[in-house]
């Protein structure tokens, strides 16, 4: 896992930058069930327990304070985070097992303690081989309020995996309400993952 939190640093080299009757509910519940992806059918039955293949598409969230410069290791990672002068909580999200020529829709989102959603990021990633021993990996940034708006980074991998990132400013400025918070990954719209956090005061 190390090596693979560097993917923005050094292992990547980087080219360019309502109201429902129960009845129905349990039948809206039972036919996105239906919908979700091979992949994360996948990362479910792991949660579960299940036994990981070496092939076994995967997803796993780390919530850390800091980014190190050189090294690019993640630094305090945890699930506590304390309010100060200049602050974040900063996630990624680390993906292998991805298929070639696959495209991932991928929303990265925030919420609150009162369940209401701050901000999300929006990419869309797809890996292609180059006949070469490198994966060609493109990353589509795109603006959740204008899908028009596209920042893309390329980057040639070694291995069929990616790293997506996200971060929220909890520095005092911003006067952000302590308690629980979550930070939500959607594959194909599909709930992925949920790490829950806290948020403390700077007292």
């Amino acid at each position: 896992m190390a090596v693979r939190n560097q993917i923005f640093h050094h292992r990547g080299r980087i080219l360019r930058s309502h109201l429902l009757v129960p009845g129905l509910l349990a039948a809206v519940l039972l036919l996105l069930s239906g919908c979700a992806s091979e992949e994360v059918q996948q990362v479910r039955a792991v949660g579960a327990g299940e036994a990981l293949s070496d092939d076994t598409f995967t997803a796993e969230v780390t919530l850390c304070r800091k980014v190190g410069s050189k090294s690019g290791r993640r630094i305090g990672a945890g699930h506590e985070f304390k309010m100060s002068k200049k602050s974040h909580v900063r996630a990624f999200v680390d993906f292998t097992n991805v298929k070639a020529e696959r495209p991932y829709t991928v929303h990265l989102v925030w919420i609150r303690p009162d369940g209401r959603e701050m901000f999300r990021k929006y990419a869309e990633v797809r890996q292609s081989p180059t006949g070469t021993d490198e994966l060609l990996t493109i990353i589509d940034w795109l603006d959740a309020e204008d899908l028009h708006k596209v920042k893309t980074d390329t980057l040639m991998m070694k291995e069929p995996d990616f790293t997506l990132g996200s971060r929220f400013n909890i520095s005092q400025k911003k006067e952000r309400e302590p308690g629980l918070y979550h930070f939500r990954v959607y594959l194909d719209r599909a709930l992925l993952l949920e790490e829950p956090f806290t948020v403390m005061g700077s007292g």
